[in-house]
């Protein structure tokens, strides 16, 4: 048999061999000298056996107690043992709801159903009906996709303007609390002047009564004067005098126009303003200053009724701006806040002198009664000192406000910014789904092919190695006796809702037990579960493989030196092993994460990926083909071919180096290959499941010599 295969095997590498300089020449034919050249191996899939293993050293320890943990967080369904009862390995002691794991087994077994009716309807041709159907499927695609594209652009267009309004209203807030902070600013000097002035007249009130007329007298030509710069003022913004009423047309249409209520208020209070005051000026022309009380009084009673009118015209005309629209050629924003500033000024003017005015008429009543007069000034400060604290309050709560609006601003961006990130995952799914359903329809009228057959093929595969992950989860849900003894205590009870936090543990009394503490990296500690194989070599038997099992992890971690590890315990596995140990004796861990055995593997490098599926180049009857493959686990440079190779396929690989192309040996399809290599790791461990660990480095095994 030896014999045969010897001579079989180098009638193969003498075809190839011939083949592959066939092929050379046609290459160097072909090819210039100075292009990239390609190195061609040959790789032959075998069965194999694939370990991926962490290796570590620690030391022994006998415990008389063991702690059992489930590492799941869910609901204790069943609790079959107490305190002190006895248990045998493998004893289920506890189980968690699995309910989850069997609605995956459930939907493990439907794909895999659906996998193969797949692949039994690829032979059944398509009726009238599938075809109708998987058009309107692209139709209502399309449809779809068309409305969210709209819809996507409509949320762009309200974002904007929603955006922009509600920055425009924080600007305007901000203008106005300014405005407003102006105005408390000129109150309180306003306050201060009334002090003064209510200080004075308290002083003219003990003074002799003609020191008292003669400052009255004296402020009469200069309130007619400040009378008639106000209403000079006042006209220039609303031009209502005969001779000046079409000096305005130029803003007459924006001034007010929000308001126009305000604006013929503003204007008939101006004209009444002006006709007060050419009534103060006649009368005032006619007063012969001869110091009586009657004349001075009514006097005054003209002009306190002039300046409440004119308070009134200021505060219309005002608003008046207030209700404009801005104009860049006719009324600007900062013409409009200017005379808004002017009208404000004026009204606060107004209403000093107004209260001026009150205070010389209260002074002529009550010449000789100054308590009168400094109660009169102690209400006036008081009112108006009320007024500013009325104003202080507001402006605290325009701020407020402000800072209000600034966060809904952020929040409206911010819901705006997650409303466009979905809609543009919903427009990129809904345009897969038109790619999908266009594909759909071709695999239908072109149907079924080949690569059809062999996808269907591949799902089938892909499904049957799901069901299996599927049904190997189950292990996570029961917690097994791992040895015989007696269990001392129990912290489960059913309807226990375990948590990550969950310290509940079952306690296995056992004198005999060995454990094994290993320290494990961050990097991996990921990779180990609860009841995961290892194999422990003690110094002190070297030549034994003792077996053992993962009992426990701790996930809390351990820093020394800016280093990260995690405790993970052990227990020996292994009946047959019968040697004496003793705590604290050296053994060697190596703990098996994956392991597979008498599998078909391939070289990793031979693989390649389109598309998230895999591919390798097969030669078959002398030619290439390149050919759908399923694969599941790797290590140490090999991968498991899980389906659609057989044992001894040809796989050829290709590598592309610069140089000259002359070489007929270094574009040969089909040259000798050498060793797969010795790669090695600490980590993980590629062997064979038939050969011996003293092969010759010259062998042509693993897997891929001839």
């Amino acid at each position: 048999m030896f014999k045969f295969k010897f001579i079989k095997k180098y009638f193969i590498i003498g075809i190839l061999i011939i083949l592959g300089v066939n092929y050379n020449t046609f290459l160097n034919s072909s090819n210039n000298s100075n292009t990239k050249t390609s190195s061609w191996t040959i790789l032959t899939v075998e069965t194999w056996s694939i370990k991926n293993s962490i290796e570590v050293s620690w030391v022994s320890e006998l415990v008389d107690e063991q702690s059992l943990k489930f590492t799941k967080e869910w609901t204790i369904t069943k609790v079959n043992f107490k305190a002190w009862d006895t248990i045998k390995k493998w004893d289920i002691i506890a189980e968690i709801d699995s309910s989850d794991v069997y609605d995956s087994i459930d939907e493990a077994k439907i794909n895999l159903e659906n996998a193969n009716l797949s692949y039994d309807q690829l032979y059944d041709s398509p009726d009238e009906s599938q075809i109708l159907q998987s058009k309107n499927s692209i139709t209502s695609s399309e449809n779809s996709y068309s409305i969210a594209k709209k819809e996507l652009a409509n949320l762009k267009v309200t974002q904007n303007n929603s955006l922009d309004e509600l920055e425009k209203s924080i600007e305007n807030s901000k203008k106005d609390l300014d405005s407003a902070k102006a105005s408390l600013e000129l109150t309180k000097n306003e306050l201060e002047t009334t002090k003064k002035e209510q200080a004075n007249s308290l002083g003219n009130t003990v003074s002799n009564k003609s020191t008292t007329v003669q400052n009255i007298e004296d402020s009469f030509k200069t309130n007619l004067a400040e009378i008639e710069k106000i209403i000079e003022q006042s006209d220039y913004i609303m031009w209502v005098t005969p001779e000046n009423e079409e000096k305005n047309d130029i803003y007459e249409d924006f001034l007010g126009a929000k308001n126009a209520a305000v604006k013929n208020a503003a204007s008939s209070s101006l004209l009444e303003s002006i006709s007060l005051y050419t009534k103060i000026k006649t009368d005032l022309g006619k007063y012969d200053y001869s110091w009586k009380l009657v004349d001075i009084k009514e006097l005054l009673g003209e002009f306190l009724l002039t300046y409440e009118k004119l308070a009134e015209t200021t505060d219309y005309i005002y608003k008046t701006l207030d209700a404009s629209i801005e104009s860049v050629w006719a009324l600007t924003s900062s013409d409009i806040e200017s005379k808004k500033s002017t009208m404000s000024s004026y009204r606060s003017s107004s209403l000093s002198k107004i209260t001026s005015i009150k205070s010389s008429i209260n002074t002529l009543n009550t010449l000789t009664n100054t308590d009168l007069v400094t109660e009169s000034n102690s209400n006036s400060i008081a009112s108006k000192e009320a007024s500013i604290k009325l104003s202080e309050l507001s402006l605290e709560k325009k701020e407020q406000d402000i800072q209000s609006s600034e966060k809904n601003l952020e929040t409206t961006k911010q819901s705006y910014d997650i409303s466009l990130e979905s809609k543009e995952k919903d427009l990129e799914s809904k345009q897969k789904s038109v790619e999908i359903a266009k594909l759909n329809l071709e695999e239908l009228l072109d149907w079924p092919t080949e690569q059809n057959i062999q996808k269907a093929k591949n799902s089938i595969k892909q499904a049957e190695l799901k069901l299996e992950s599927a049904y190997k989860n189950l292990d996570d849900y029961k917690l097994e006796a791992p040895f015989n003894w007696v269990v001392r205590k129990i912290d489960y009870m059913i309807w226990d809702n375990l948590v990550n936090d969950t310290d509940k543990y079952v306690y296995i009394e056992n004198p005999n037990l060995l454990e094994i503490t290993v320290m494990l990296d961050q990097i991996d500690i990921t990779k180990v579960k609860l009841w995961q194989s290892a194999n422990i070599v003690f110094d002190a038997y070297s030549s034994i493989n003792v077996k053992a099992k993962i009992s426990s992890i701790d996930t809390e971690p351990t820093q020394s030196s800016w280093v990260v590890s995690y405790k993970v315990k052990l227990i020996l596995d292994d009946e047959n092993f019968d040697k004496k140990i003793l705590s604290w004796m050296t053994a060697n861990v190596e703990i098996i994460v994956e392991s597979k055995e008498n599998i078909l593997v391939l070289k990793t490098s031979a693989i390649t990926d389109k598309d998230g599926k895999k591919y390798v180049t097969v030669i078959k009857n002398w030619q290439q083909n390149e050919l759908e493959i399923v694969t599941w686990i790797s290590a140490d440079g090999m991968t498991e071919i899980a389906s659609w190779l057989n044992v001894w396929d040809q796989i050829a690989t290709q590598e592309y180096v610069s140089g000259s192309s002359t070489s007929a040996t270094s574009n040969s399809l089909f040259s000798v290959p050498s060793r797969w290599g010795d790669s090695t790791s600490s980590k993980t461990s590629t062997t064979s499941s038939s050969s011996s660990s003293n092969k010759s480095s010259n062998d042509f095994w693993p897997p891929g010599g001839f």
